[in-house]
């Protein structure tokens, strides 16, 4: 049977435990009550999916962790992890807890000193990642229930970029960059081609699928034909150009070659794009 020894009462539902030199949260309703440090746990329903690993923590580092924590944050999160393994049919790698509990209690802090919380890569982030956008906003809402406080809409994307990160195979970094990228073939496109593109506008959103689509097939090793390349770059000098440099900001964000097939489809966008926002 698991043995836990308390080692600190963080409050009634979540303990700082030790187990074969190793340190974890237990985190279950009325874990801590009545119990002081030495107090062996064996029951072992409370370990069902509710303990969080200090696993690469020395001991000052989780003491300093643990004192700039709020329990209740740790419990939240703990239950924000059990929403997404049931959301989405898996768990997330653990090592995602405490990045998320650190997170989570600093967008707290900021937000209860009044500091405002930006997110310039919002649309992006949650065009090219739906679901995990989808369970970031359960997330904010299940915070805002339980925390009684005000979440903008710009913690959304951020815990979005945590869930995906913590997805089998997956990168909060490379997650990130994607949506940097994004947000600079806007900036990139809106100066080459002399427009103005409203992000919340559906000529944008179909564009970024458009881009998202490409980046799954460059990935994923999958190549298109595109009967229509050479009338293209005829016809669409200017977007095509304008296409090829984007294809290159693509490249050196995702490390991986954007065929000319593709380079001709996002010319046909940026053609669609120019021609709507002109009308």
């Amino acid at each position: 049977m698991e043995r836990y020894e308390i080692k600190k009462i963080l409050s009634n539902n979540v303990v700082l435990v030790e187990k074969e030199n190793q340190n974890y949260i237990l985190v279950g309703k009325g874990i801590g009550f009545g119990k002081k440090k030495g107090f062996v746990l064996e029951d072992p329903q409370i370990i069902d999916e509710k303990f969080i690993s200090l696993k690469g923590l020395s001991e000052n580092e989780y003491e300093s962790f643990l004192s700039q924590v709020d329990p209740k944050i740790i419990e939240l999160v703990e239950k924000i992890m059990v929403m997404v393994k049931d959301e989405l049919g898996e768990g997330l790698n653990p090592n995602v807890h405490v990045g998320l509990i650190d997170h989570i209690n600093f967008t707290i802090k900021r937000l209860k000193e009044g500091i405002e919380i930006v997110n310039p890569f919002l649309m992006e982030t949650k065009l090219l990642y739906p679901a995990e956008y989808d369970l970031a906003q359960k997330a904010v809402n299940l915070l805002k229930e339980n925390l009684e406080i005000d979440i903008p809409v710009a913690e959304v994307g951020f815990l979005a970029l945590h869930i995906y990160g913590g997805r089998a195979n997956k990168s909060k970094k490379e997650a990130l960059e994607s949506s940097k990228m994004m947000n600079r073939i806007l900036s990139y496109t809106e100066t080459k081609l002399n427009m103005y593109i409203d992000k919340n506008s559906f000529e944008y959103k179909r564009f970024i699928m458009h881009l998202r689509g490409i980046i799954d097939r460059v990935l994923n090793h999958k190549k298109i034909e595109n009967i229509l390349l050479s009338k293209v770059k005829e016809e669409l000098v200017i977007e095509f150009k304008v296409a090829y440099d984007i294809s290159k900001i693509m490249e050196n964000t995702l490390k991986a070659k954007i065929p000319e097939s593709e380079v001709g489809y996002i010319a046909l966008h940026l053609y669609r794009l120019g021609s709507q926002k002109s009308k």
